[in-house]
This record gives structure tokens, C-alpha cells and sequence, in this order.
């Protein structure tokens, strides 16, 4: 299983020998297959440190370098946004000779590192390491009537994912990875859906999936309602970590019909995957303008006069941002973490659970939120504000 290196943390290669004068570095980051001798072009980074007098180490931190070749994107798909890392490390005496079996560490640094947008909480400490298959953190999730659950897990370690309901297994998928030893950035993350099915996951979209006609009337519109295609109660993720094999258990609710619509936010999480919430209750939209005042001339001297129906005080660069307050019903505790991740987020999406389902980049404006706990607040539900990420008025040039 290839190592895992979460971006947004510094990760650190700690290169010693007790003749050490310098360490050079040659850092490859591509995508597609991984390669123990990746091709010249992959080469995206060379540098040299001389360690420091008497230490005879030197350290290379290099997260910050491997994340400006991680973009992520989300236009509906759930895909696996990663890149390989190969470093490479060359030791050096005094004399500019190369150094055999210089002390490497991390100790697995030999091996294909594979990259996220993720990142490590301070009490996990120095290069947090990932080793379980579920790519989302433990606790309650939440779907909306027939709606499937995406479950990003790390094929690397996972073996299965399977959905139940009432205890029995509904539905259930076997993880592979080609070839482990050298990993594929396209299915490095996978997202498995309750439905079997990622890319429609509603009942119109499967029908005009499968080549169908859909006829939009009532009573279809009623049917929708009726029919929950992917309802689960639970997913069990069973992985292998570097002792032993393991199962993972989510827990699944379904929110009733509400008289408000439903709004999926998805954001980058923790693991640097996509992860979905859903705020069913009230939301409210505002438009924001910023703009410059000033004044203009509106004289005619000419014919010493001003016309009237004339602008005195004018407007310049006027921008627009819609903005939207969105709640979610009440949850359970365990959704803390969740929330929290979301709030860590840069990257955000609304989609409108609509015939069109839009999909809208969001920007975070709450920057401070109270984390609820039963026993304090008894009812746990959240309120949170989001800025379009995009001016209203089209000024791309």
C-alpha cells in the first residue's frame, strides 16, 4: 500500500549520515501510473541542502510543493484528484562523493508516496499518517429520499464497502486496486454509492441514463416521491491496515420530506476526498454590492446650462456577490467532525437538488461557529453562511 502524504500538513524527509556535507533532492510528481523511475519530464523540483555543522543531517519539508500540482474540481462527479511522488535523494561528503545507504526517514520514503489536499490535526503530530480505507471521518451521515450515499474510501487498503438495511446487506461492492505496487491516480479514491451507481442518483437521472424518456407530470413527480431506490441504514467499510484487517461503520439516516428545498454542500475533507452534507431546512439568498462614489461635472458651458435628468453622483465599478444562509435539520453529535472539516474547507459546492441540479462554487463567510453537544443544547442543528464564489455581474476577461 503506497503511503499517503496529506498536502495541506508539512511532511517532512529527514536525510542522515555521519558524512554528510549536502543531500540533494530530485522531486517527481506526475500523474496516471506510478513508476519507480518516472520519466525526465516528471522532474519537477531539484534542490540541495548542506546540512548544518555538526548535525550531520539535512530535512526537506515538501507539501507545500507537491500541493500546487493537486487540483481538485467538482462538476457533479465524484472523481480521484491525487498525484504520485517519487523522491529522490543523493548524499554527499565533503569531497562532493556520493554517499551509499544514507538513513532515510520516513523509512518507506523508497516507495511511491501518493498525494492528497488533505491534512493532519496538531494532536496527530509530526507527518500524520493515513492507514484506514475510509477517506471521511467516523459518525452519523444524512441522505435525502432517494438519493444514494457516496462513500470515498482509499483502494489502496480497502477491500469492500457494503450497504445495509435492517440488517441485511442491500448492496455491496468488492475495492481493488490493479496493481498496489505501482498505484493509478485515477482510482486511488473511489467513491462508492449506495445505489450502485455514483453518476445518477435520483430516479429521473438513472431513467435518462439508461436511454429512457422521462415525462414530467404530477403524477410521475408524485412517484418520485414515493420510490427510495439506495435506502440504507448503514455502510460497513472493511480495510487492511499494515496489522490487520478491520470494518468501519457508518451510520445512515434519512431525512423526511420537508417543505423546504434540499441543498447538497460538497467539500474537500480531511483525507482530501468529497464529501457530501445535506442543509434541508430554510435558507435565505441576499445579493451584496460594493461600489465607488464620486462626483461629476454635468456643466454645459457651452450653452451655460446642466441638464437635469443628468447623474451629479455616479457609480464606479460596481460589483455584485449573491450570498446564502444555509441550515441543516437537526443531526446527530457525531456530525461534529463533519461540520468542523467543513468549515476548514477552501473548497466548497453547492448543487440545487433541482431538474438541473446547478452546481455553485461557495465560499465560507461564517468564521466562527459553537459546536453543540446534546447534553448543553439538547437539539443539534447548524446555521451556516456561504458567498457565491463568482461576482454576480459576468466580468471575465
Amino acid at each position: 500500500m503506497a503511503r499517503l502524504i496529506n498536502t495541506k500538513s508539512p511532511f517532512y524527509i529527514k536525510v542522515y549520515h555521519a558524512d554528510l556535507f549536502e543531500a540533494k533532492l530530485q522531486l517527481y510528481i506526475y500523474e496516471g501510473t506510478g513508476d519507480s523511475t518516472p520519466d525526465p519530464e516528471d522532474l519537477k523540483y531539484t534542490i540541495v541542502k548542506a546540512e548544518l555543522e555538526g548535525n550531520n543531517y539535512v530535512v526537506f519539508e515538501i507539501s507545500e510543493l507537491v500541493r500546487d500540482y493537486i487540483q481538485i474540481k467538482y462538476d457533479g462527479e465524484y472523481d480521484s484528484y491525487v498525484v504520485l511522488v517519487n523522491p529522490v535523494i543523493t548524499a554527499f561528503d565533503t569531497n562532493g562523493n556520493t554517499l551509499s545507504s544514507p538513513t532515510v526517514t520516513p523509512s518507506d520514503y523508497y516507495n511511491q508516496f501518493v498525494a492528497t489536499e488533505g491534512y493532519g490535526y496538531f494532536e496527530e503530530g509530526i507527518n500524520p499518517d493515513f492507514d484506514e480505507g475510509l477517506m471521511m471521518s467516523e459518525g452519523t451521515i444524512y441522505r435525502v429520499n432517494d438519493r444514494s450515499v457516496n462513500i470515498p474510501v482509499y483502494t489502496g487498503s480497502t477491500n469492500s464497502v457494503a450497504f445495509r438495511l435492517n440488517g441485511e446487506t442491500v448492496y455491496s461492492k468488492n475495492v481493488v486496486y490493479t496493481d498496489p505496487a505501482n498505484p493509478t491516480t485515477s482510482e486511488a479514491i473511489q467513491y462508492i454509492a449506495s445505489d450502485s451507481n455514483s453518476t445518477a442518483d435520483s430516479y429521473k437521472e438513472r431513467v435518462l441514463e439508461a436511454g429512457g424518456v422521462f415525462e414530467d407530470n404530477s403524477l410521475l413527480e408524485a412517484f418520485e416521491n414515493v420510490v427510495d431506490i439506495g435506502a440504507v441504514d448503514e455502510v460497513w467499510v472493511n480495510y487492511t491496515n499494515a496489522t490487520e484487517t478491520r470494518t468501519k461503520i457508518l451510520k445512515v439516516k434519512t431525512f423526511d420530506c420537508s417543505k423546504y428545498e434540499p441543498i447538497r454542500v460538497t467539500f474537500v475533507n480531511k483525507y482530501g476526498a468529497l464529501q457530501d452534507l445535506y442543509f434541508t431546512r430554510k435558507n435565505n439568498e441576499s445579493l451584496n454590492i460594493k461600489k465607488e462614489d464620486y462626483k461629476a461635472s454635468v456643466m454645459d458651458f457651452a450653452n451655460f446650462s446642466y441638464d437635469t435628468s443628468e447623474h451629479q453622483m455616479r457609480t464606479l465599478n460596481l460589483v455584485g456577490n449573491d450570498s446564502i444562509t444555509l441550515n441543516t435539520d437537526y443531526i446527530d453529535e457525531s456530525c461534529n467532525e463533519h461540520i468542523k472539516q467543513l468549515m476548514l474547507s477552501e473548497q466548497v459546492w453547492m448543487t440545487r437538488l433541482t431538474d438541473e441540479e446547478k452546481i455553485v462554487p461557495l465560499k465560507l463567510k461564517t468564521q466562527s461557529l459553537q459546536l453543540k453537544k446534546r447534553v448543553n443544547d439538547k437539539l443539534v442543528q447548524y446555521s451556516m453562511e456561504f458567498d457565491v464564489a463568482a461576482d454576480k455581474i459576468n466580468n471575465i476577461r
